[in-house]
């Protein structure tokens, strides 16, 4: 497991007296290597995570940047017999969008990813359109949630991946979760013990941040130009 370095430690490299602190420094870049790397997916039969493993997942979605202190999203935890229902909702939508009569391999997909895990947590941006604070920060910070809960999952050892579908938008998937007006459905994240690795990467991928990253000031360029993840 990766643990963060902790609240109010410093992340300069440096102990608190100023002199250098490898060890910390080293301890640090192993929690940044944990971010880059490849994250496990769930099985698909495994074990969902504990009670004490949700509240700390779910607790850790509830930390992420908030303008306001408005906490504009929920969860919806898809679980056991939930997941039938959720199937349902995902195939109405299908039909709701193509029409019936759709191909068997077609329907079957779109409700299998209803049991692509042992459970999920639907991501639900519920905007308040009454504040100050624009609405695409409100969505901003709801979206972060998704990730911050794949983050939790895998420092605690399970598998974890953030999905979508274009039906999530549809009526009955909608009605599913009960959505107000304003509301809307991000995605869902499936979460379990981890599977075994679906694919690798055959080559590294090398971003190079000086094609994705504006620097205002210096000589324009980002120190040490191309980085491989």
């Amino acid at each position: 497991m990766i643990e963060p370095p902790a609240r109010g430690a410093p992340t300069d490299g440096r102990s608190v007296d100023g002199a250098a602190d490898e060890q910390d420094r080293q301890a640090g870049g192993g929690w940044v290597d944990g971010l880059v790397a490849d994250r496990p997916e769930p099985d698909r039969d495994g074990m969902p995570p504990s009670d004490a493993d949700w509240l700390r997942i779910l607790g850790a979605a509830t930390t992420v940047p908030d303008h306001g202190g408005l906490r504009p999203w929920r969860f919806a935890l898809i679980a056991g017999e939930g997941r039938h229902a959720f199937g349902d909702a995902l195939v109405a939508g299908l039909e709701a969008l193509r029409g019936d009569g759709l191909p068997d391999s077609v329907v079957a997909k779109m409700r299998g990813k209803a049991f692509a895990a042992p459970c999920a947590v639907m991501v639900i941006a519920s905007p308040d359109l009454t504040s100050n604070v624009p609405e695409w920060e409100q969505l901003a910070s709801a979206s972060c949630t998704g990730y911050a809960m794949v983050l939790a999952a895998t420092a605690l050892g399970y598998g974890a991946v953030w999905k979508s579908a274009p039906v999530l938008e549809s009526g009955p998937v909608r009605s599913l979760f009960a959505l107000t007006e304003d509301e809307s459905l991000l995605g869902w994240v499936n979460f379990g013990t981890p599977g075994r690795p679906r694919r690798k990467r055959a080559v590294p991928v090398s971003v190079d941040l000086d094609r994705l990253v504006s620097v205002i000031g210096s000589d324009g360029r980002i120190l040490g130009g191309r980085v491989g993840r």
